[in-house]
């Protein structure tokens, strides 16, 4: 994720200020000064013009209402729109009044956030994942980092997908610091399983997309083994009949039971050693 610009204006130092002054009192061009002083020549122009309008080179009192809120107050907001506590400008204002922090509107809270930095994003969905199961992503990744396009053409991909009802937490906005990458703060971990849901199989191989099933009900080691047989070995026995095949199931539970490892070794079917929760490496997941 690309690092949006930072279009906050960039106050010139007291410091420097008097510096321009000085090199300007000794003759100095604007531009030669700019140069000297490493600073924008607009910058040195309005230094200038304030000295020789107003004698001083400290910020005027700026027009129009003052801020309702302070640095301090603002800072205060800044920390709490990024906690958990608050995913909405909406929540910020009731929230910054129920502690009694500030008396502001929605638009007043959005403005301050953006000019703190801050950014409306989406939420994202992403697997969780233990520091177990991205060791073992890793390792697999390091076993197969050699592997040809050919070698992956030998490889048949599979996947269970449960579809569920559950409310789609990507609506959900959040504010944050805009940075390259993922923000953690936008993750939101997924887990299997929770509320009503579909279950389906498909696979997919070099030749294509195969069987897609709808499945009646949650599956066990029993519903596993006929899938397998209806819709895995036709696959196998046409495309893969004469050349080199490995079979890639996920890591569910009813994957390993005496039933399905004996269907494997019956039918002689190679198994690739998968990665639990690792979805972004199967390219059945892009279909």
């Amino acid at each position: 994720m690309p690092t949006t610009t930072d279009r906050r204006y960039h106050r010139v130092s007291e410091d420097k200020r008097i510096q321009i002054i000085e090199l300007r009192g000794k003759g100095y061009l604007q531009k030669d000064v700019a140069a000297a002083t490493k600073t924008n020549f607009q910058k040195v122009r309005n230094v200038l013009n304030k000295w020789n309008q107003h004698h001083t080179i400290r910020d005027l009192p700026k027009p129009g209402r003052p801020s309702k809120l302070d640095c301090r107050t603002k800072r205060q907001l800044a920390k709490m729109a990024q906690s958990d506590e608050v995913s909405s400008s909406t929540d910020l204002v009731q929230t910054a009044a129920s502690h009694d922090i500030a008396q502001i509107s929605a638009r007043t809270a959005r403005n301050m956030l953006q000019q703190e930095g801050l950014k409306a994003m989406h939420m994202v969905e992403r697997p969780l994942l233990t520091r177990a199961h991205k060791r073992r992503r890793l390792e697999f990744a390091r076993a197969h980092r050699d592997w040809t396009v050919d070698d992956w053409k030998q490889v048949i991909f599979s996947d269970e997908t449960v579809i569920t009802a559950r409310p789609l937490h990507t609506h959900k906005l959040k504010w944050v610091r805009p940075m390259r990458g993922l923000n953690p703060r936008l993750i939101v971990p997924t887990v299997r399983g929770g509320g009503p849901a579909i279950m389906t199989w498909g696979c997919i191989s070099t030749f294509g997309f195969h069987d897609f099933v709808l499945l009646d009900g949650m599956m066990d080691a029993a519903g596993y083994v006929k899938v397998l047989e209806d819709n895995l070995l036709p696959v196998m026995q046409e495309y893969f009949q004469h050349r080199p095949c490995l079979f890639q199931p996920d890591n569910a539970a009813v994957h390993t039971a005496h039933e399905v490892t004996s269907i494997f070794r019956a039918h002689n079917i190679q198994v690739l050693d998968w990665p639990a929760h690792s979805p972004d490496l199967n390219i059945i997941e892009r279909v």
